[in-house]
């Protein structure tokens, strides 16, 4: 009976699994977006599910936001960005990191948000624009913002992460490599 239970159990767990890849499949279809950087599978799931939480209408979850100084020389970047569109403002920042050492992940993550809020906080002008399209940003509808997460491959919330995903390092890995494939045969979008 207990043999029966944990193939149960996990029969159950792997077709959760299945499941949620196939839909977050689904969803990056359509998303022109090149994955042959390791981080952007990880970050477009990330966006995905950070969405759960911010649903459209009222809010806009994006991926890749570049801020520079009024030469146009990049400071740093934002992973994922959540807009609250009645107060077209920025509510939430999240940096994602899935890296192999979860430690010095966070460190990175923890040392972007200052280098961002050292930005922000300074009178110089900032420009903020999407690293996807030519969508720019002001930097108004950056203030303010006191809401930070850093987010991670599965099993990263025990290390210190805020927010963690379904999927460990390997499963993204192998999800990169799906999306890349899909790509090259013309089933998924390209960049």
């Amino acid at each position: 009976m207990k043999h029966f239970i944990l193939v149960c159990s996990l029969f159950f767990s792997l077709n959760t699994f299945a499941a949620t890849w196939a839909e977050d499949f689904e969803n990056l279809k359509s998303v022109p977006r090149s994955y042959e950087d390791s981080g952007a599978i990880c970050e477009e799931i990330a966006r995905l599910d950070v969405q759960k939480s911010y649903p459209a209408p009222q809010y806009e979850v994006i991926t890749g936001i570049s801020y520079s100084d009024e030469q146009r020389r990049v400071i740093g970047e934002l992973d994922v960005i959540v807009f609250d569109k009645n107060m077209n403002k920025v509510i939430r920042i999240a940096e994602v990191k899935c890296w192999k050492d979860i430690r010095a992940g966070l460190e990175k993550a923890m040392e972007q948000r200052q280098r961002f809020l050292k930005a922000i906080r300074s009178s110089k002008g900032l420009i903020f624009r999407s690293t996807s399209s030519d969508v720019t940003y002001s930097k108004e509808q950056f203030e303010g913002v006191s809401d930070f997460i850093t987010l991670g491959q599965k099993g990263t919330v025990q290390a210190g992460y805020g927010q963690e995903l379904e999927y460990t390092l390997l499963e993204l890995h192998q999800h990169r490599y799906d999306m890349i494939a899909c790509q090259h045969k013309g089933l998924c979008v390209k960049p």
